[in-house]
């Protein structure tokens, strides 16, 4: 079991899922995308997807609530 840095207590793992962010030049290729017909509604479908999520595992501490990544 882990303990934490701070105060010497017990620390829990905890599974966190992330959203990783989008970046500019796929929302402006999406854009561009969206204004010819046939592609467009390629691009529009992977934009209604959604994004995909990244599953982490932090370790937080019961006693002060110290967090690690």
């Amino acid at each position: 079991m882990r303990q934490c840095p701070r105060c010497g207590g017990p620390m829990t793992a905890q599974a966190v899922s992330v959203l990783k962010p989008r970046g500019c030049l796929t929302v402006i290729f999406y854009i561009i995308l969206l204004c010819i017909p046939v592609l467009g509604w390629i691009a529009l479908f992977f934009l209604l997807r959604g994004r995909r999520s990244r599953l982490r595992t932090y370790f937080v501490c019961n006693s002060c609530g110290y967090s690690r990544g």
